[in-house]
């Protein structure tokens, strides 16, 4: 995980706190003492609730003289109060079904707050919901650069719990980086991986793996809803032969990964069958696909609500 510190001045803010090991502070320590001559911790700020970026916060909490933690408030807050513990000051933030550590309690943060430790050092949240519910990214206005924590990589693509938030939180991004629309090129300091030097291509390639992957999921479903004539004849569609006992009553995201990920090992189908399911969701969401009655969504088939091209 990136932790960074942010700040022109000997006040720094410390962006997410890693994991926990053992090896972080004293790399946090020697950065902040040797490599910023004698720079200090004003404030720390948790991108989002995951372990790998909030598990370190005990530690950074320990030799910090400003204890000042923010964590945004989930837009959808569930569960009860934490106490508060004795090891850390006091902090507040929405409980979540995600995180609801006693150990952790924060300060919230808002959409669009500017967060300043000097007068060269203006850090605006932006909610970028998607990868969770309470994900942000931050936006560093004097050098026209955005921290994207986990929306978007250094390497490879993202992982995320709602298709639909996260497409709205990268076109958001576009809207940062690029106002409207122009080929504006700034940097992305991601939570993972190394720094994206022209930000705004990463995020349109974001956005364009994504929406081709749900032209691949339409186009198997427009083939599977067709199949029983086009089988007859040894057509078969451009995202590869399906099986045609599967005919107009569609397919179950587990039949739609063994065709769009036919060339990988089974043993990753498991994992794509949950991104699968999740752009099925959306697609369901934006009212292209219906899914027939399941127990469990993964026993669920699902055709398109309209006629697809693949299907005329």
């Amino acid at each position: 995980t990136n932790t960074y510190l942010i700040g022109k001045g000997p006040r720094k803010i410390l962006l997410d706190a890693g994991e926990g090991i053992p090896e972080y502070i004293p790399l946090l320590q020697r950065a902040l003492d040797k490599d910023l001559q004698g720079a200090t911790i004003a404030k720390v700020i948790c991108s989002h609730w995951h372990h790998d970026h909030v598990g370190g916060v005990p530690d950074v909490m320990q030799f910090l003289a400003a204890r000042n933690i923010r964590l945004h408030e989930p837009s959808q807050p569930a569960g009860a109060n934490a106490a508060p513990s004795a090891s850390l000051p006091s902090m507040h933030k929405y409980p979540s079904p995600e995180h609801d550590d006693p150990e952790l309690q924060f300060q919230e943060i808002k959409d669009q707050q500017e967060i300043k430790v000097d007068d060269q050092t203006t850090l605006v949240t932006w909610h970028t919901p998607g990868h969770t519910s309470d994900h942000c990214s931050f936006y560093l206005k004097e050098e026209n650069t955005l921290f994207t924590a986990d929306c978007v990589l250094g390497q490879g693509t993202a992982v995320f719990e709602d298709l639909s938030a996260y497409i709205k939180s990268l076109e958001r991004q576009l809207t940062i980086l690029a106002p409207g629309g122009g080929p504006a090129s700034y940097k992305i300091y991601p939570g993972h991986g190394p720094v994206i030097e022209d930000g705004p291509s990463k995020v349109r390639e974001y956005i364009k793996h994504r929406l081709d992957r749900e032209k691949q999921i339409m186009a198997v479903l427009g083939h599977a809803s067709g199949s029983n004539s086009s089988s007859s004849s040894g057509n078969s569609s451009p995202a590869g032969q399906l099986d045609s006992s599967v005919g107009a009553a569609g397919k179950t995201a587990m039949q739609i990964v063994e065709v769009i990920y036919e060339a990988y090992p089974a043993s990753l189908h498991a994992a794509a069958e949950h991104q699968v399911l999740l752009h099925l969701k959306k697609l369901e969401q934006d009212g292209r696909v219906k899914r027939g009655s399941a127990e469990e969504i993964s026993d669920a088939v699902w055709v398109p609500s309209q006629p697809t091209q693949a299907s005329l």
